[in-house]
């Protein structure tokens, strides 16, 4: 068994070194999100009064609890107890992600690179590859669990629910880092691994809200359902990490032993043969452009709508929500007056329209995966030039950018139309959500405009939403000044439906994202192609 793992550290050394930036911007941004929410709950619930009367709004909404949690602890609550309602979800979400792509990132897509082919000729045994990952994103996932906790005894939480709630989120990431190196085994591409893992977490995410809400055992068929059934702040109970050990260790000894299964750069999995020919539609630069980008579109459309289904859902409850809170109140209050609901619907659109930001980059991006990738030159050597090909992935990505934006707008139009027997509140907010698609298209704009520059540039574009970001959902706790938040976008975006429409500020960022757009495939126009 050793000799199969035989030049395990070194490859460790080289990962470290090639994610040497990639790594720490994971780890630190997820812990940034998750410890500053964290922090925020503080002002809101100073009073055991307000724990009370956050759980008693929580009630049993059953979208409140499929995008929360359980409620453990509501019994008797404690300012702990919100904490996971509020974060640990998503955290866990976070951290799985975190775990699949980087997995995938160095097994799967190494071999499909040729780089494991490359590394295997040489003195490396046949399941050092996949353990140099596991190790390191094992690590990654300690760290981040490490981080927040040590945050949250800082900001006054107890300290052996915060160890709970940090044992089970490095569990919950633990899980995925096993599970996605055996689909590794399993898949013939990366992308296919990138697809099986993520629908595994879809799956997870599922079975956990069904089990949540319907109070029956498939919350114990998920992973997210181990790291929630450790109960921190609410009566700790210890076996689900040990579950989560145990599932992780056994997820890696399934991959080493498909791997001895299947040869170097295929998988377990056969795959679909393609038509002979491509459909005529799929022919042209915009066609094939739908079709990479096609279903990625669909499942954003779907996450963003299950989400405004949510925040809709509690429309009715706004107010009393925040009639005792003074600092829920001030958080609102930066609509200037305006109607409590609709400062609240203004609010969720723009914290959708971040998320959707996140979309419109990635899948702007998408040409600088093609190039990197080597699969751009074939198709100019044809008769397409680089404008052609490149606008055609970008109007595909604007046209999916309006529809990941509308379909968020129609989920919470929708679930508020429902709860308050209003049904023109689907056009109402639908059309305040798409008031945000300019300065989305903004940061994909300059994402294209990094993409012209170099390959390697074009990843910068990240920490133009991590900005964002910050500044958008952080900003009020973190005392920001009012000047630095003239760098978001979304910051010039009139708050719909709170405040009046105003086109004017609309009309300067769609020039600015055309601007940018331009720019960056003037740049594109004029350099060399680059791959890896």
């Amino acid at each position: 068994m050793m000799r199969t793992l035989t030049g395990l550290w070194r490859l460790v050394r080289l990962i470290l070194r090639r994610d040497r930036v990639r790594l720490p911007v994971w780890v630190l941004g997820l812990a940034a999100v998750v410890i500053g929410s964290g922090a925020s709950l503080v002002p809101l619930y100073p009073e055991q009064a307000d724990i009370q009367q956050y759980v008693d709004l929580f009630g049993d909404n059953p979208a409140l609890i499929a995008f929360a949690g359980p409620g453990y602890g509501f019994d008797n609550p404690n300012l702990g107890v919100i904490l996971v309602n509020e974060t640990q979800l998503w955290a866990c979400i976070g951290i799985a992600l975190m775990s699949i792509f980087l997995v995938n990132r160095h097994t799967r897509a190494e071999e499909d690179a040729e780089r494991t082919e490359v590394l295997r000729s040489s003195i490396v045994g046949r399941h050092a590859p996949t353990a140099a990952a596991v190790v390191v994103v094992a690590a990654a996932n300690v760290v981040f669990a490490a981080l927040c906790g040590i945050a949250f005894v800082a900001l006054g939480y107890g300290a052996t629910g915060t160890l709970a709630y940090a044992a089970g989120l490095a569990g919950c990431g633990l899980v995925f880092t096993g599970l996605t190196a055996a689909l590794a085994q399993l898949a013939g591409s990366s992308r296919a691994t990138l697809g099986l893992a993520t629908a595994v977490l879809g799956l997870a995410f599922v079975l956990r809200a069904v089990g949540d809400i319907t109070g029956n055992v498939l919350r114990w068929l998920s992973p997210i359902g181990w790291a929630q059934g450790v109960r921190a702040y609410a009566g700790e109970q210890w076996w689900p990490v040990a579950l989560c050990l145990a599932a992780t260790l056994l997820a890696v000894a399934a991959a080493f032993w498909l791997a001895t299964r299947r040869d170097l750069g295929s998988g377990i999995l056969p795959q679909r043969p393609g038509p002979a020919r491509a459909g005529t539609w799929a022919r042209s630069p915009i066609g094939l452009a739908v079709r990479l980008q096609r279903a990625t579109i669909v499942a954003w459309m779907a996450g963003l709508a299950l989400m405004g289904g949510v925040y809709g859902s509690i429309g009715e409850d706004v107010e009393e929500m925040i009639e005792d809170n003074e600092a829920f109140a001030d958080v609102l209050a930066q609509m200037g007056g305006a109607d409590v609901t609709d400062s609240f619907f203004a609010t969720a659109v723009s914290m959708q329209a971040v998320l959707a930001a996140g979309f419109a980059i990635s899948a702007a991006l998408r040409i600088r995966s093609e190039e990197a990738a080597g699969r751009v030159e074939p198709i100019l050597a044809g008769p397409v030039g680089r404008w052609r090909w490149a606008w055609s992935h970008l109007l595909v990505a604007a046209v999916g950018t309006v529809l990941v934006v509308a379909a968020g707008g129609v989920g919470v139009g929708a679930s508020y139309a429902a709860v308050s027997g209003d049904a023109s509140q689907v056009l109402r907010l639908t059309g305040a959500a798409l008031a945000t698609v300019p300065a989305v298209l903004v940061l994909a704009g300059v994402a294209v405009a990094l993409f012209g520059a170099s390959l390697r540039l074009s990843l910068v574009a990240w920490a133009g939403l991590g900005v964002v970001v910050l500044v958008e959902l952080f900003g009020e706790l973190l005392r920001l000044p009012s000047w630095s938040r003239v760098v978001s976008p979304l910051h010039h975006v009139p708050g719909l439906p709170a405040e009046d429409l105003r086109a004017v500020p609309l009309l300067v960022l769609t020039v600015i994202a055309v601007a940018l757009t331009a720019v960056g495939l003037a740049r594109f126009r004029s350099r060399d192609l680059q791959v890896g």
